[in-house]
């Protein structure tokens, strides 16, 4: 008898290693959706397309982004929080992942409880934007012209918390300027009164000002990055403008709710790092200059977890708004 139920009891232990290996062996077994918290044709949005069309070729799934947008990315990255932990749902995660908690006080989630990172996708550099109206042609020129009108000058964003009102946020603590921020749901909201000159300027993510750029339509006074970008030589950073200690360079990572599998972790992570390696997606991000990621799930929760302190820092310490 004690030898029956050993060996039963080997058999249904069998039975459940194979019961939770079986989910891990065969994912994914349906599409896998990147949720984007931000608006069609951002930098965000451009990063999780050009990276979708290539892993559903590695992972052997298709791989579709879904716009959820509203209150700087919470809006999307709670939903994305919230949903089964079965690695069927993944979140475009950047700064405001980090900083959207200080800054809206209630961002229903919280990155470091809710969320597990899968892996850094990319990074990108904003840069400060103006439409032809603007009386300036460097960055000096901008922050003289915007401590000779304090308060006056006025500058767009993705809404609060998105990256290009922090990383305009940051300026104003950096070159000890004031200006009005106007919030829009995306940079391609805010572009036609840009252009027109109904609002002055903006920092930006870099692949979707781009196009506009080269064209002669914006005047671009500086790089957020600590480092100039090929796409455009002679574009100063901030720093070299003469903004002391100002370094912005946006990360871009995947994460997924908490309780995802491991086994399923792993394979998303695998099929991501392959896939930003292929030429096909290194071409289309250098044409964006976009800077590929790769690596382990620590690199994007390191990044995520230093931007959290950062942000503490600043919004706690500074008036909202």
């Amino acid at each position: 008898m004690a030898g029956t139920r050993c060996a039963l009891a080997t058999a249904l232990a069998l039975c459940a290693a194979w019961v939770r290996e079986a989910p891990a062996q065969s994912f994914p077994e349906r599409p896998v959706r990147i949720v984007v918290p931000f608006a069609p044709g951002g930098t965000a949005d451009i990063v999780a397309r050009i990276a979708a069309d290539q892993v559903s070729v590695d992972l052997g799934s298709r791989v579709f982004v879904e716009n959820i947008t509203g209150a700087g990315g919470s809006v999307g990255a709670a939903a994305a929080a919230r949903a089964p932990a079965d690695g069927y749902t993944l979140l475009l995660c950047n700064v405001s992942c980090a900083a959207n908690q200080y800054l809206l006080g209630n961002a229903g989630f919280d990155p470091e409880a809710d969320l597990a990172p899968i892996i850094v996708l990319g990074y990108v550099p904003n840069v400060l934007v103006a439409g032809p109206a603007v009386a300036a042609t460097t960055l000096g020129d901008f922050i003289a012209l915007a401590r000779a009108n304090p308060g006056k000058m006025s500058m767009a964003s993705s809404g609060p918390g998105s990256s290009s009102q922090l990383s305009a946020l940051l300026l104003r603590v950096k070159a000890g300027i004031d200006f009005v921020d106007v919030p829009y749901r995306g940079s391609s909201a805010a572009m036609p009164d840009i252009l027109s000159g109904r609002v002055d300027s903006m920092v930006m993510g870099l692949p979707e000002s781009l196009a506009l750029v080269r064209d002669g339509k914006l005047k671009v006074f500086g790089i957020t990055a600590d480092k100039r970008v090929p796409a455009l030589p002679d574009v100063p950073t901030f720093a070299e403008a003469g903004v002391k200690d100002y370094s912005f360079l946006g990360w871009l990572s995947l994460t997924a709710p908490k309780r995802t599998p491991a086994a399923a972790a792993d394979k998303l992570n695998a099929a991501f790092a392959k896939a930003l390696k292929s030429p096909a997606l290194l071409a289309r991000f250098s044409d964006q200059s976009i800077e590929p990621g790769g690596g382990r799930p620590e690199l994007a929760a390191d990044f995520l977890k230093s931007d959290v302190t950062l942000w503490r820092g600043i919004l706690q310490a500074k008036p909202k708004g």
